[in-house]
């Protein structure tokens, strides 16, 4: 018997496969699930390798044939769970429940991918029969090259390779495709991710805040929440909890109100329209970042940037921030003072929030429809088919805005690679990702942020095994 000292990112089954024992006699003797959670520094005993005559575990996931049945596929999806349950990425509390479903449905909506399989150009109906030579009196004018001809042009264009137009994309793996996005958007707070107005910090003079952005100490963002961050000062926020409302309105009301449907309520109308109190303010916008935008490059714009930005740290009045009418504190329950809902008991809140299934259901249709979606006309034009190149754009859009020059920063960079659009050689769609993520800035003088190497990075290790290496079928997004 020997011992192992699990190391950071390895699952039961990469140790399986080291030593060449099955997971069930690891988890046997150290007395554990094939579902349990193992981390680093954590020693496992491990049984005799097996003698030469004994198979080792397969180095990848089996083939299953077409002719399986989806029960037979779950069955094996349970026995690999392990892999997922070990990912040291992916957060502690993480819904594995979801994850599970996610991956159920897809093997009983396909136990292999549906395919759509189309003839080459030039080739015969399959059913295609030779005629019979004409006849006369009995006797056949064809000579034996009229047959020898006859049978090269019957037998020589008849189909032996056929055309993969590829797999359908179903409403499932986008949403596969769409929780290995939040992979690169949560912190380890999962479906209840919580970004507390960091970008209003920013992170000069040592502060703990996001980027170096135009509106660093000048523009409240407010809450941005969930496995999309999605962010209160657009409205994204209130469409995410008018979703949770939706799929579950007695939870909301005991999660956002504590009971109190009033107070839950008067949540989703500050994310959504607005706080009622300033609704009638012309001197403040719905949208502050909007409003930032449409000032920035102006005498008032300048004058608040040098204000925010003196060398001694922010010297902008507090009454000269900019905060949106959705961002504007809320009392959390009757009678109390108002509070920003990034804090105190509406944070509490939040990330209560974040562990109900039925929530992150909510959040994950949004997120599909909302930033994976709206993306496909585009990829589809220019052929985009691998769920890697996909993500990636689809990523681009979360942080960007869909159509933003940020979402369109994938093509950039192909066209710079040299690769043609639209894409023929689908060899080219992970060697565009992979230069993002190797970027260094940029890429061919295509300027590349350190964040997008990073998402581009994250998606390429795919910890949860969701971006298939099939190719899509573009009529089928």
């Amino acid at each position: 018997m020997n011992s192992h000292s699990v190391k950071s990112g390895e699952t039961l089954w990469s140790i399986s496969k080291k030593y060449s024992v099955p997971i069930t006699e690891i988890t046997k003797l150290n007395r554990i699930s094939a579902k349990d959670y193992i981390h680093p520094n954590q020693v496992l005993a491990i049984p005799r390798k097996h003698e030469k005559n004994q198979p080792p575990p397969p180095s990848e996931s089996p083939l299953i044939p077409f002719s399986q049945s989806a029960s037979r596929v779950q069955a094996m999806l349970e026995e690999f769970e392990t892999d997922l349950l070990s990912a040291t990425r992916i957060p502690e509390n993480w819904n594995f429940e979801l994850l599970q479903k996610l991956r159920i449905t897809e093997a009983k909506e396909d136990v292999q991918k549906e395919e759509n399989i189309q003839p080459n150009k030039d080739s015969k109906n399959p059913n295609y029969q030779q005629k019979p030579a004409q006849k006369n009196n009995s006797r056949s004018k064809k000579t034996l090259k009229d047959v020898k001809a006859s049978l090269q042009k019957s037998l020589g264009k008849e189909p032996h390779v056929t055309t993969f137009a590829g797999v359908k994309l179903t409403r499932n793996e986008r949403k596969q495709i769409t929780v290995a996005v939040a992979i690169c958007e949560m912190n380890q707070n999962g479906f209840g991710s919580i970004n507390a107005d960091q970008e209003f910090v920013g992170r000069k003079y040592g502060a703990r805040g996001i980027g170096d952005l135009t509106y660093n100490r000048i523009l409240h963002i407010g809450l941005s929440y969930g496995v999309i961050q999605f962010t209160q000062d657009s409205g994204s926020l209130g469409d995410a909890l008018a979703s949770m409302n939706k799929f579950d309105r007695a939870k909301f009301i005991e999660i956002f109100g504590k009971g109190d449907s009033v107070v839950a309520d008067s949540l989703l109308t500050l994310t959504s329209s607005g706080h009622p109190d300033v609704e009638n303010e012309k001197s403040i916008p719905l949208s502050g970042q909007a409003y930032w935008n449409s000032i920035r490059k102006s005498p008032k714009g300048q004058n608040l940037s040098k204000l925010a930005n003196g060398k001694d740290g922010s010297n902008l009045p507090i009454s000269s921030e900019i905060r949106g009418k959705r961002v504007q504190p809320l009392a959390p329950q009757k009678g109390s003072k108002p509070i920003d809902i990034w804090t105190g008991a509406w944070k509490e809140r939040f990330l209560a929030a974040g562990d109900i299934t039925k929530f992150q259901e909510a959040q994950l249709e949004l997120a599909v429809e909302r930033y994976f979606n709206s993306i496909l006309p585009l990829a589809k034009r220019y052929n985009i088919r691998s769920a890697l190149a996909l993500a990636f754009i689809a990523a681009c859009a979360v942080r960007g805005g869909v159509g933003s020059k940020l979402s369109r920063l994938y093509y950039q960079v192909a066209l710079s690679l040299g690769i043609q659009l639209p894409i023929t050689d689908h060899e080219n769609e992970r060697k565009c990702i992979e230069s993002i993520a190797s970027a260094h800035g940029s890429v061919n003088g295509v300027k590349v942020a350190e964040d997008e190497s990073r998402r581009a990075a994250l998606l390429i290790k795919d910890e949860l095994g969701f971006l298939t290496e099939d190719l899509y079928d573009t009529s089928t997004y």
